[in-house]
């Protein structure tokens, strides 16, 4: 039997399968600012009080009386109700706050696309126009109370209690400061019942990270002492990704991740939680909400006990949150919660510097020790030469470069393979009635020849890891969304306008394939693979023809160098390259 070209097949199908399972869509350029570092603390600061028991009181929006007012009223944002939001922002990014209940309700990346050349702002927070079902209300307090609607996704912090739910900072008054290196701090205030709120929220330049500091007093109350837990929440529906998206997102992970003592790393995806929900405590630690390319995510204080939870609402949102520990607040003696939001793109060292494992996000899959040397060695090459295509180019070149030992021993192989293949022949036919004689000649061939038939499909399976990792990097690298290459290619996230890149790979991987020994054989079975195989660069070029560019570069790129290197191994082999 014909094992290598049975085993090319096993390898195709595969490599096949992986494709399919999870190709991508269009995309565009992101600076890369560092953030402010969230430092880590030591076991010594560690705070340790009781926890709530869960988030089932958080699920109801209790009204606490109407808004407070303070000395300097809120002025009119310019979008929505004047009285309800306000929009605050830096140069990449925007925010709406809803004053009444300070969840932050929608987002803009100031400087991404939602689609290529557009030049209109990428949302990430918002009321998604997703079609097909009922719109959120404007109204947060409907959303909370399990309002079933498509399309929303917010953020928000703050406090809640047994007694009253959630409680509603009602934000009456805001003050802007300019601050050094061109960062604004935002301090809002307000007053609900006997509760004071002061909310800080801190936008650096250049910066998706936001800094926000909750703090919350008693003032007037008949008791001296109120007790409060401190929650961090996003909320979002289960539909895809939104505006800016293809269908080829929806191949990508979309859902939370946790990151915990137990597990740095946790998915739980929405199909999970329909069946069950997650809950886990942790010191430190944070949450986020994750899609192909974009993350949300809340980093709270590292030196606190916190309990994680997810799950799925009546209304069909998801909740994905976590609950500090219960806390007293005195009269004249506030309590503060500070955390860091971070709203943007998958930036591996912009997400690290905002905590040392937010990076995960991007995520390689599996081979995800592979995936991150292969991302560092296309930044390299991308600090050479400031173009993506050419990084591309780049890392496919060293990697080919590091693997051509293994890939050399594979086209000895199959060198030799291919000059014994006549005297093969031979063998079947002499023996085509015997098959178990057929087997014992073909071994002692084989020995006496100093060729395997297998010698030239294990280092090409060697090196699959090393194809599916760099797949999965440029499968999850925002830094390809609509960055241009050469000529026509202008968005490496999107297929090849003009089909180049797929017609070329098909003809170089047609003529690799009449590189590769054939014999000869009698087996319908075999010969029926045979046949198939003469049809698989047809098959890669239809496929890549939907594939991002980024990739089909990558794939051509290599394949091309794979070419040149069988054809040098079988002139060393002193074996013709014809077909035969």
């Amino acid at each position: 039997m014909d094992y290598i070209k049975i085993s090319l097949i096993g390898l195709i199908a595969l490599l096949s399968y992986y494709l399919l399972l999870q190709w991508p869509s269009d995309i565009e350029k992101i600076t890369d600012k560092p953030y402010p570092k969230v430092e880590k603390l030591g076991e010594k600061d560690l705070i340790q009080r009781d926890f709530n028991d869960s988030e089932d009181s958080l699920l109801t929006f209790k009204e606490n009386g109407s808004l407070g007012s303070n000395e300097e009223a809120i002025k009119g944002s310019g979008q929505k109700n004047d009285l309800k939001y306000k929009t605050i922002s830096n140069d990449v990014l925007s925010l709406l706050i809803d004053l009444e209940s300070g969840a932050f309700i929608e987002s803009e990346m100031l400087n991404v696309d939602t689609e290529f050349l557009s030049k209109t702002p990428l949302s990430l927070f918002g009321n998604r126009d997703l079609g097909g079902g009922q719109d959120c209300p404007s109204d947060l307090g409907a959303i909370y109370n399990g309002e079933n609607c498509l399309g929303v996704y917010l953020a928000n912090s703050g406090f809640y209690n047994q007694k009253d739910g959630y409680i509603k900072p009602g934000f009456s008054s805001l003050e802007k400061l300019s601050l050094d290196g061109g960062s604004v701090l935002y301090i809002f205030s307000g007053k609900n019942n006997f509760f004071s709120f002061t909310r800080k929220v801190l936008l650096r330049e250049g910066s998706y990270l936001v800094q926000v500091e909750d703090v919350i007093g008693l003032e007037g109350a008949s008791s001296n002492t109120e007790e409060v837990t401190p929650y961090l929440r996003i909320m979002r529906d289960g539909a895809g990704a939104g505006a800016g998206a293809s269908r080829l997102d929806n191949y990508t992970y979309l859902g939370p991740v946790f990151s915990t003592e137990r597990e740095t790393f946790i998915k739980q995806d929405f199909d999970d939680l329909r069946e069950k929900n997650y809950e886990e405590s942790s010191l430190g630690g944070w949450l986020a909400m994750v899609q192909r390319y974009f993350v949300s995510a809340w980093v709270p204080e590292q030196n606190s006990l916190y309990k994680y939870q997810a799950r799925r609402l009546s209304s069909g949102t998801y909740s994905v949150a976590l609950t500090g520990q219960n806390q007293t607040i005195e009269a004249g003696k506030p309590l503060s919660f500070k955390n860091s939001l971070y709203i943007g793109p998958k930036v591996t060292k912009q997400l690290n510097e905002a905590h040392e494992d937010l990076g995960l996000v991007v995520d390689y899959g599996f081979l995800w020790w592979l995936g991150q040397p292969i991302y560092n060695l296309m930044q390299f090459g991308y600090s050479l030469i400031a173009n993506w295509g050419f990084a591309i180019l780049f890392a496919t070149l060293v990697l080919k470069a590091v693997l051509w030992p293994l890939s050399a021993a594979g086209y000895r192989s199959a060198a030799k393979m291919r000059a014994v293949a006549p005297k093969i022949q031979d063998l079947q036919q002499k023996y085509s009635n015997d098959k178990q004689k057929l087997g014992q000649e073909m071994m002692n061939f084989y020995k006496s020849e100093g060729v395997s038939p297998l010698g030239g499909c294990l280092p090409m399976l060697l090196q699959m890891p090393f194809f599916l990792a760099f797949y999965w990097v440029l499968l999850d690298m925002v830094e390809l969304r609509h960055s241009p290459f050469v000529f026509w290619i202008n968005d490496l996230s999107a297929r090849d306008p003009l089909f180049v890149l797929p017609i070329l790979n098909a003809i170089l991987m047609y003529y690799s394939q009449q590189l590769m020994p054939t014999t000869p054989s009698n087996d319908p079975t075999q010969q029926q693979m045979q046949k198939t195989m003469k049809y698989m660069p047809v098959v890669f070029g239809a496929i890549f023809a939907f594939f991002p560019s980024g990739f089909v570069l990558y794939f051509t790129v290599q394949s091309l160098i794979t070419l040149a290197q069988q054809a040098l191994s079988f002139r060393k082999e002193g074996v013709s390259l014809k077909s035969t």
